[in-house]
């Protein structure tokens, strides 16, 4: 029954809704804040299993990089999560941290329309249609038609304007074309790539270059025995120009095409004396140089489906940073081979064939702010940090998404901190700003609708190192019949004080909590807290909840995970409520243990 008692548990909430500090800066891919701040020279690469997925779990020690035939040392291994990766049979992440950030993907779908017949272009918007059926709030897109169509539109988020770009683009392809005239073609559109990528610039986070073309001719002298080459004569430098532009870019290819290229097609050859010298006629002998040159992945377009780029989305959804240790000698502006290794079995790695390092001072601290740590998508890692969201609904019934933060070494003082909610469509719908950010626990709130977002969550520290850790929430309360419930809380008790944490160690104990909202004191419930292994798994330990009723418009709900009986690891602990009519409801978290 509901009881009236006053609530022993005074967390809820201690939200500070501090004063919300200056608006921050509209997100962007572009900014420089990661690269500015690197210590050392990085190198990112993909780590793929024997099926394809991205790995997960690489450390430093099972990583080889090579740069013109060195082994260079590498300094840290970060993880970057740029798209989705989520494994159903995992729980979800107690928090997010700075190894979590989602950068976002940038996709530049580059589409050869010389190369396609009209009618033929459907393959490219099928391929398409299935890439955006992928694709996170936080990735971009950008589609581009060559060699004269140019950039249709810049990178966006909006699916409509890509799938509008794409659908503007028309084939056109010439009619018996010549082994000549192929040659020119694929001369103009390898032109046009190299234009575009240098035209661009270097990004700060790597992009996923996709060329859709229906053929390429390979490097040829077009001419006849004896004579001068010819006007398309296609040169082997042309497509290491596209793949040093590739590398400054940092473009990861792939190339795809039509499955049905060169099938049934009788490839004409010269005569004895020269005439109809096409040279090499084979369509896919360009694509395969060109793939080759710049160690990209040649695909083939599904004609009867939108699966064509199910493996692109899924490779790009994770990606490493290997940060080396600096030389003296380091040579900068320079591109030198490049090669990552990983020990592991069964794993492969992707990576671009050379490596151009940018020397990049580290600016002094004082010009880092909380607000460009939040503006910024880049993974920040300086300072450690933990961020965890929940929600809360206020007596007057708004919704407020609270954001715990807190450094992973906990003797760290921090200066200023600050967090973003952004929303499915990559908007910053608010944000929040810490007024003392040596606060222990450091709480904040931002009210907001109910609907799935992403906390970003930003900090400095005394020493002027900056960090920035996201994760995800879904704002809203569970519904329970007449009842609502809010999200469950953990929290432990050290140096006599109770207070919300993310992560446990030695405590024997730690405290679970969450509200109830509705019902009135005659309502009759059960209350239960359970502790699992898996999100719907057997419970491991079940203890009853006590209620409590602070004020008029909510009872919290109270038990005790047995922590110092488990062992590290990650648990689901699962608060359940249960009516007279047997409606039942419930609310989960994870909690993380760890040795200490």
């Amino acid at each position: 029954m509901l009881t009236a008692r006053r609530s022993s548990l005074a967390l809820v909430i201690g939200l500070s809704v501090a004063a919300a500090g200056p608006a921050v800066r509209a997100i962007s891919p572009r900014s420089q804040i990661a690269s500015e701040r690197a210590a050392g020279p990085t190198v990112d690469f993909i780590a793929l299993d024997a099926g394809g997925a991205p790995v997960a779990d690489l450390q430093a020690a099972e990583v080889e990089v090579r740069i013109a035939d060195r082994v260079r040392a590498i300094r840290s291994l970060r993880r970057v999560v740029s798209g989705t990766t989520a494994d159903a049979s995992r729980l979800p992440a107690p928090y997010g941290t700075n190894d979590d950030v989602a950068s976002g993907r940038l996709f530049l779908l580059v589409i050869d329309q010389e190369s396609f017949d009209s009618g033929r272009e459907q393959l490219v918007r099928n391929a398409v249609e299935g890439l955006l059926a992928q694709i996170t709030p936080a990735d971009r897109v950008m589609v581009a038609a060559l060699p004269f169509g140019g950039v249709i539109t810049s990178y966006t988020a909006d699916v409509a304007r890509i799938r509008l770009a794409v659908g503007r683009v028309a084939g056109q392809a010439a009619r018996g074309e010549s082994g000549s005239d192929l040659a020119c073609r694929t001369r103009r559109f390898l032109e046009s790539v190299d234009g575009l990528l240098r035209s661009r610039g270097t990004p700060p986070v790597p992009q996923t270059l996709i060329l859709f073309t229906a053929g390429l001719a390979a490097p040829r002298r077009d001419a006849t025995p004896g004579k001068l080459p010819g006007m398309c004569e296609l040169q082997v430098d042309l497509f290491r120009q596209v793949a040093a532009a590739a590398n400054m870019a940092r473009a990861n290819l792939y190339v795809m095409q039509p499955a049905d290229i060169g099938i049934g097609a009788a490839l004409p050859r010269p005569t004895p004396g020269g005439i109809g010298d096409l040279g090499s006629d084979n369509p896919l002998e360009g694509i395969e140089h060109l793939a080759g040159v710049t160690r990209g992945t040649r695909l083939a377009l599904d004609a009867a489906g939108t699966g064509s780029l199910l493996r692109v989305a899924k490779e790009s959804a994770m990606y490493y940073v290997a940060e080396l240790e600096p030389m003296k000698d380091e040579a900068f502006g320079r591109s030198r081979p490049l090669g990552v290794r990983v020990s592991r079995r069964g794993v492969t790695t992707r990576t671009r064939p050379e490596v151009t390092f940018t020397d990049r001072a580290r600016p002094p601290s004082s010009r880092l702010a909380v607000t460009d740590l939040l503006a910024s998508t880049d993974a920040i890692a300086d300072l450690p940090l933990r961020v965890g969201g929940f929600t809360v609904r206020d007596p007057d019934g708004k919704l407020r998404v609270g954001v715990l933060v807190e450094p992973a070494d906990p003797s760290v003082a921090l200066v200023s901190a600050g967090a973003i909610l952004i929303d499915g469509s990559g908007q910053v719908v608010t944000h929040w700003h810490a007024r003392d950010a040596s606060e222990r626990p450091l709480i904040g709130a931002m009210t907001a609708p109910a609907g799935g977002y992403r906390i970003r969550a930003a900090a400095i520290d005394a020493a002027g190192r900056p960090g920035a850790a996201e994760a995800d929430i879904e704002a809203g309360l569970t519904p329970v019949g007449a009842l609502s419930l809010g999200s469950l809380l953990l929290s432990v008790t050290r140096g006599g004080a109770t207070a919300l944490a993310l992560e446990f160690g030695s405590e024997p104990t730690a405290r679970a909590s969450f509200d109830i909202y509705g019902g009135t004191e005659q309502t009759r419930l059960a209350a239960t807290l359970e502790i699992a292994r898996a999100t719907d798994g057997p419970a491991l330990a079940a203890v009853p909840l006590a209620l409590t009723r602070p004020d008029a418009s909510r009872v919290v709900a109270t038990g005790t995970v047995p922590l110092g009986a488990l062992p590290p690891g990650d648990y689901i602990v699962r608060g359940i409520i249960r009516l007279e009519d047997g409606t039942t409801g419930r609310v989960v978290r994870t909690l993380r243990k760890v040795a200490k």
